[in-house]
């Protein structure tokens, strides 16, 4: 009588549904009682740099996780069909990671404008991929609704449509830059006649690097990434709303059943990115001073714990179907 390895199948359990259930779970409960906590500060305060390296310690970790197990279904010959959709899921959380990674040094390392960084380009990507996967979701599926869901589908894209246009038609608030703004923004330049006479030997040991003192080939990107702010803007509203379209779709094709459980994941997971991205997208132009870390940014770090969880649960159910098959061919 032959069994199966017990490292090897303790190592398929790990990535089993159920555990990356519980540990997305984790990861989420995390993520909520960090932000809940620690981010609303006093309004003339500043969060911490730990908090803002937590939160995107977590952000990273989870797209990391989720590209590799949707990798894992591109690769894997258990799953019949759609392995590409999963091939772009994967593309797209690499490419948020990738983007997310300059985003925070923009804003933490250097202290310059992270709407302006070179993770733009990532962040386009990602949504391009991700749109591209949601699209072949549905026709792969031949997802098919009735006509009151199509009304449904019809009434939301109005919805998301009418938050588009109140976003990117919202005056810009005027932001009056604070002293140690200005400061940062000329890279800590001091009139030597005005600035206090410090002894070599304490200046030698006591004097840390401006963390915000950039390379001049960040400044030249920041230089001619500043005009294009508004149109990545315009762009990431519009990928928001065909996003929120297609998952309203998926949502409802894949209404009840545990096979459509992973497609109704991802439908809250780019819900999710939605909430967050929207939030962004206001307080980025009407909260004055407005840094990274605010509450509603939790989802993003709750779209991708359910992306991961929807790439899981797609590969258990293609492995329940295959035995399946298997047992049905054994018994004729």
């Amino acid at each position: 009588m032959t069994k199966s390895s017990p490292q090897k199948s303790d190592r398929r359990n790990w990535l089993s549904g159920e555990y990356v259930i519980y540990w997305a779970l984790i990861w989420a409960t995390i993520a909520a009682l960090l932000y809940l906590n620690f981010s609303v500060v006093d309004p003339q305060a500043t969060r911490p740099v730990w908090f803002k390296v937590a939160t995107t310690g977590l952000e990273e970790v989870g797209l990391i996780v989720a590209g590799c197990l949707c990798l894992r279904n591109w690769r894997s010959a258990y799953i019949a069909g759609g392995r590409a959709v999963w091939l772009l899921f994967a593309i797209a959380m690499f490419a948020f990671f990738v983007g997310n990674l300059w985003f925070c040094l923009w804003e933490m390392w250097w202290g310059l404008e992270p709407a302006a960084s070179i993770g733009n380009l990532f962040f386009a990507l990602f949504y391009l991929m991700l749109i591209a996967g949601m699209r072949l979701a549905i026709l792969d599926r031949d997802v098919r609704l009735a006509i009151g869901q199509w009304v449904l589908v019809a009434g939301v894209a109005m919805l998301g449509l009418t938050m588009g246009c109140w976003l990117t038609t919202l005056p810009a608030r005027a932001i009056l830059p604070a002293p140690a703004a200005t400061i940062a923004a000329s890279h800590q330049t001091i009139s030597i006649a005005t600035a206090p006479t410090i002894p070599l030997q304490l200046m030698s040991l006591n004097t840390i690097p401006s963390p915000n003192r950039a390379p001049d080939w960040v400044l030249a990107i920041d230089r001619s990434m500043q005009p294009l702010v508004s149109t990545f803007n315009s762009f990431y509203v519009l990928c928001d709303l065909v996003l929120l379209t297609f998952a309203t779709i998926l949502f409802l094709g894949f209404w009840g059943g545990r096979l459509g459980l992973p497609w109704r994941m991802t439908a809250q997971a780019v819900l999710c990115f939605y909430i967050a991205d929207t939030w962004f997208a206001y307080a980025h132009n009407q909260v004055q001073g407005y840094e990274s870390g605010f509450i509603m940014e939790v989802f993003w770090i709750f779209g991708i714990v359910q992306f991961g969880v929807a790439a899981a649960l797609e590969f258990d159910n293609s492995i329940r179907a295959r035995r399946l098959a298997r047992r049905r061919t054994a018994i004729k």
